[in-house]
């Protein structure tokens, strides 16, 4: 049957997809009905499904690929961007993404999908090709830098983040400052704490660093929490707190 040539064709499609390859056809979308029904499908949201038959018996589906089924215009952020460049210090169980297109978190076969709306607000991003050959947009290594000092959270936490950002051999430190430059004050903080410690590995001159200090505010800033039990370890240069000695944050960087 055509229908099963197309599932076993195509692991992940949306009901667009299958409307394209079959239209009109009240038949088959019985049929695809039956399959959701009885396993042979899955329906991970409204109009997203996912092949379990054929070649895809028992082959989970790449998360990347249900998210942009989810939301085409996809832009990989966070620690899905760490991993997409090559970084990411953790494995974790989730997918997040920038996307216009209405989306709520969901979680599907084990992954937790998280969305984020751009709400207008341009992002720097490149183009990754997987080893599979797949492409996909994610944030570029200067805009994943500084949208993970933003939200340390989203970033899987200062540990997280730092020991990550040891795997990125290089970063264009103007374009870092740049796409800071309109970033609260703590953000760009703890940008120069990054690249005051990464200075040899990054090729930071001096001249950038002091620049970057002489445009901070009067401060305290906090690396990872202002709120009680607070960072409390001082670094005088950056006017912040780091939550750990920073002998030892450094060598989560640097190692």
């Amino acid at each position: 049957m055509a229908i099963q040539e197309f599932l076993t064709s195509r692991q992940v499609f949306t009901a667009e997809d299958f409307a394209a390859q079959f239209p009109g056809s009240q038949t088959d979308r019985n049929l695809l009905s039956r399959a959701v029904a009885n396993g042979s499908v899955d329906k991970v949201r409204r109009g997203v499904y996912v092949s379990r038959i054929g070649r895809f018996t028992g082959v989970a589906a790449d998360p990347l690929d249900v998210a942009l089924a989810i939301a085409p215009d996809a832009v990989f952020c966070y620690t899905s961007a760490l991993h997409l460049l090559g970084a990411a210090h953790n494995l974790t169980r989730q997918v997040q993404f920038f996307t216009n297109t209405p989306a709520k978190a969901f979680d599907y076969d084990g992954t937790r999908y998280l969305p984020y709306r751009l709400h207008d607000t341009p992002k720097a991003t490149q183009s990754v090709l997987t080893p599979e050959g797949r492409g996909y947009q994610v944030t570029s290594r200067q805009q994943t830098l500084i949208d993970c000092l933003t939200n340390l959270t989203a970033a899987g936490g200062p540990d997280n983040l730092l020991h990550s950002l040891a795997g990125l051999t290089r970063i264009d430190t103007s374009l870092a400052i740049g796409t800071a430059a309109d970033a609260p004050h703590s953000v760009r903080s703890r940008l120069g704490w990054v690249l005051d410690t990464k200075r040899a590995d990054w090729r930071v001159s001096d001249d950038t660093l002091a620049k970057l200090a002489s445009s901070l505010g009067t401060g305290p800033y906090y690396f990872w929490s202002a709120a009680a039990p607070k960072d409390s370890f001082w670094v005088k240069r950056w006017k912040l707190y780091l939550p750990r000695p920073e002998q030892e944050m450094a060598s989560w960087i640097t190692s």
